[in-house]
């Protein structure tokens, strides 16, 4: 379609109102649960930071949703639309597979073991060292993604309204952590079901009026086909090419288990639930919101590349990023309809508020949990929950201290996160994976696997940020400036990295000849890795990590004397495959030589009374911990009470 220039970039009176109404429900729902809950019996971890182990399954699911998906899909996903092409739909599928994960084998393990961090199992199933060193780099990863989370809205209002980058920033990280500071989990989960209405009426506008303007979807697609984006279908097995089918589904299912499966804000809200049956539904729950959400944001980068086809708003300098592109889109689509933009905006910063105050309320959890009460078993559950909200501020302004800096890196958000966090997370991922199913791995096995291949991921994370990747294997499609209104760029060339084999028209891209020349120069100066090794996708940085743990994990055990399955306990583990359809034979085959594990029928009656007593005093096993000898020989803290509490139901 022909450019025309919008008549203004900036909020509307009625944009404001939208924007802030939004921020003003947030505030009054921690507000609000902050009074209910002001009562002394009312005063515990278990309420504060898990609902009360009785939320409803569909708050739940929603808040899971928008918690693992934030404004890094609102905003970075049509950008990676917008200059990659349609291959990145599949990014809206990364969460079924994990989702599947966590219902088979995590939201089980959870329960039966009533755990109050993650980590705690990687004490049970290991050693304290194990628990404190990756709750330790959990707690980095998390407080650098939800600085990330929230720069990206802050660009956002940035590009719309008059405040300033570090403004927005301010305002944005204040609110979450003022009503995630108040009201603990119940805020949380509440305030994130009230945003996913807010997400998807804020989606669905954009996508729908933006398809209305170009055309429709016809002319949608006959857009993609021109610029050479309906590359949908790009089954490309090589690893180093960013991204194509493989590359997303499969790299980024891997990341989407660690993020569902392996981190506080989930297992809180798996725990938040009433029992296995609910934080199953609420699974489910999630990973259909989490799919439309994800269709509606990637579908919209399609849009508003049909939308600029002949005028690229970057190129035009009408923005600094790329990641501001939709700042700008819905600016432009809804300049005639007041309010709009607001919604949008709203949106964005909706799934902010919900990872960021996801984040503070499960960082602070994970803090208490593992690193406070172990120390000062005796603080009473008043003092627990003071230090909780004292600690959520603190995170809130390092949060924001992570927004500021990340202003520094280039490329997109998507990148960089994926980047970055995959040197953590196949690690974290390989360590629990190792614990719930290789009963041969030791304590030495599990340490050494994840020290060596997190000090590995990192250094190809921090050089895969600092060089970047050689243009042929990222991709990115061109874009031009040849509608624009008159534009001081008047050099036009055909961009040397660009694929035509699945276009059916020439592409100019607006580059001068001398800058690709140059490009091309600077890039001959890198290392050799940077071709090889550094080449490969961000997507597998988060699976390449997992496999390292994995072997290097296992080669230690053995080396070192791996642990005799016989001998560990069932209670920790987690078979394959469990049916009682299945043969005998098969099922022991799956268990690897684990014993079974004693059913909770056989004591449900004192089980049951013991779980009460547990979550009426809001015990905790680290202040009633005896040293008792497990069956592998080991020793391990862990008391009787809990030895019967963890009996599957």
């Amino acid at each position: 379609m022909s450019y025309t220039e919008p008549s203004s970039s900036e909020f509307s009176t009625a944009d404001f109102v939208v924007f802030v109404g939004m921020l003003v429900a947030a505030a009054l729902v921690g507000i609000y649960y902050a009074i209910k809950d002001r009562r002394v019996e009312d005063q515990t971890m278990d309420n504060y930071n898990f609902g009360g182990r009785s939320m409803s399954a569909i708050p739940l699911g929603l808040s899971r949703a928008v918690s693992y998906i934030s404004a890094i899909t609102m905003i970075g996903f049509p950008t990676e639309a917008y200059n990659y092409g349609a291959v990145v739909i599949w990014f809206s599928a990364t969460s079924i597979i994990p989702n599947v994960i966590a219902c088979l084998y995590y939201i089980p393990l959870v329960h039966k073991l009533s755990l109050y961090s993650i980590y705690q199992y990687l004490e049970l199933r290991f050693d304290v060292k194990v628990r404190k060193l990756c709750s330790a780099i959990s707690i980095f990863r998390l407080i650098f993604y939800m600085g990330i989370t929230v720069y990206l809205p802050a660009l956002a209002l940035n590009a719309l309204t008059p405040l300033s980058l570090n403004w927005s920033i301010v305002i944005t990280s204040g609110i979450c952590t003022f009503y995630t500071s108040l009201g603990g989990m119940k805020a949380v989960v509440w305030t994130d079901t009230l945003q996913t209405v807010i997400m998807f009426a804020g989606g669905f506008a954009a996508l729908v009026k933006t398809i209305v303007i170009v055309g429709g979807f016809r002319k949608m697609w006959d857009a993609l086909e021109r610029g050479g984006r309906m590359n949908i279908f790009d089954f490309n097995i090589d690893p180093t090419l960013q991204r194509t089918f493989w590359t997303i589904f499969i790299g980024g299912s891997v990341i989407g288990t660690q993020e569902i499966c392996c981190t506080q804000p989930s297992t809180q809200r798996f725990l938040s639930s009433k029992s296995v049956r609910d934080a199953r539904i609420a699974s489910i729950i999630s990973v259909v919101s989490s799919v439309i959400i994800s269709l509606v944001a990637l579908i919209t980068g399609c849009a508003a590349y049909a939308y600029y086809e002949n005028c690229d708003p970057l190129k035009y300098e009408r923005i600094t990023k790329k990641d501001q592109l939709v700042a700008v889109l819905i600016s432009d689509v809804f300049s005639d309809v007041p309010g709009m933009a607001g919604l949008f905006v709203s949106a964005a910063f909706s799934g902010t508020l919900s990872s960021v105050s996801s984040g503070i309320n499960s960082l602070g959890a994970l803090i208490l949990e593992d690193f406070v009460i172990p120390r000062k078993p005796q603080l009473s559950n008043r003092e627990k929950v003071l230090i909780s909200k004292i600690t959520g501020v603190l995170l809130g302004f390092l949060t924001a201290l992570v927004a500021f800096s990340v202003q520094t890196l280039g490329g997109t958000i998507v990148s960089i996160i994926s980047s970055i966090n995959g040197a953590f997370d196949g690690p974290l991922l390989a360590v629990f994976t190792l614990g719930i199913f290789f009963p041969w791995t030791n304590v030495t096995g599990a340490l050494m696997g994840h020290v060596v291949a997190s000090i590995f991921m990192i250094w190809m994370g921090v050089s895969s940020v600092i060089y970047g990747k050689p243009a042929d294997k990222l991709r990115q499609l061109p874009t031009t400036t040849k509608g624009c209104p008159v534009n001081a760029m008047n050099y036009t060339t055909i961009d040397p990295y660009f694929n035509m084999t699945n276009s059916k028209h020439l592409i100019l891209w607006n580059r001068s000849l001398t800058d690709s020349m140059n490009m091309d120069s600077a890039q001959d100066d890198k290392p050799a890795l940077f071709y090889s090794l550094w080449s490969l996708s961000f997507l597998y940085f988060c699976l390449l990590g997992f496999i390292l743990t994995i072997v290097i994990s296992l080669l230690v055990s053995i080396a070192t004397g791996a642990n005799k399955p016989s001998d560990a306990d069932p209670r920790y583990f987690m078979p394959f495959i469990e049916n009682e359809i299945l043969p005998e034979k098969v099922r022991r085959f799956f268990r690897f030589g684990v014993p079974e594990d004693i059913k909770m029928s056989d004591h449900s009656e004192v089980t049951e009374k013991i779980r009460l007593s547990f979550r009426e005093d809001n015990c905790h096993p680290s202040s009633t911990k005896e040293s008792h000898q497990d069956r592998s020989g080991k020793q391990s803290s862990v008391t009787d009470d809990d030895r019967i509490l963890v009996f599957p139901a």
